[in-house]
Order: structure tokens, then sequence, then C-alpha cells
């Protein structure tokens, strides 16, 4: 895999688990990235860190998260995009999570490993964009 570039956002995130019998929308912010996804054991959210506290006691939430947004759109018959950013993370010891949109991929890292999470990927031979915090 080339090398690649991406975008390190400014803006803290969270990743909530909504259980299937909770109704819930978390509206505001400037997320780079928010939305859900639906499986028979409830509701992965991804929102502003900011609104956490709205989300009621029956959803799990962790984070605080930044997002690196790799910079798109990628072709579809790619290959190995991921693996060549997680895997020199991984050797680094920084947790991801990982979703991809039609356009490109996006990786949360842990907000207070975000800096070192940058740095990483640049050492392994990708450039990374940091956007500071307004």
């Amino acid at each position: 895999m080339s090398r690649l570039k991406l975008r390190l956002h400014a803006e803290q995130l969270a990743v909530g688990m909504v259980p299937a019998h909770v109704s819930l929308a978390l509206t505001g912010g400037t997320a780079p990235i928010h939305g859900s996804l639906t499986t028979e054991a409830g509701r992965t959210i991804i929102f502003p860190y900011s609104l956490a506290a709205e989300s009621g006691p029956d959803v799990r939430v962790e984070g605080p998260f930044r997002a690196l947004e790799i910079d798109g759109p990628l072709d579809f018959a790619l290959t190995g995009v991921l693996a060549a950013l997680l895997a020199p993370l991984a050797d680094a010891e920084i947790s991801v999570f990982s979703l991809s949109t039609f356009d490109t991929d996006w990786i949360l890292v842990p907000a207070d490993a975000a800096v070192r999470a940058a740095e990483v990927l640049t050492s392994a031979g990708h450039t990374v964009d940091i956007e500071e915090s307004q």
C-alpha cells in the first residue's frame, strides 16, 4: 500500500451502544463524522463527546476519541488501506475503532493518544494534517 494522506480532526467524539428499546437522537456539535449502525444487539452511534452526558443511563458510552480521516475518495478496488494504518498503530499499542463510509475510511483513536497516533503514522511513511482545536 502506498503512502496515505490523513487528517486528524480536532473535535472529540464518543461511541455509544444504544439498546434496541431506547429511542435516542443526539444532535449538535460540529463532528466530522456522526451516525449509527444497527445490529440485533442494538445501535452503535458516533456523536460529539460534548453530548455524552445527554445520552442517558441505558447507553454505554466510550470516549473521548479523535477521528483520523483518510483522504478520499478511495476506490473500492483498493486493498490493504486499513492494514497499512492499523498495523503501525497496533505495534504502538494504540487502540482503534475503525469504520468506513462510501468514500473513505475513518479511524477513531483515544483522544489522549491522538497526537502520538499521528506521529506513529508519520513515522510509517504517511502524511497526517493535524486540525487544531478552536
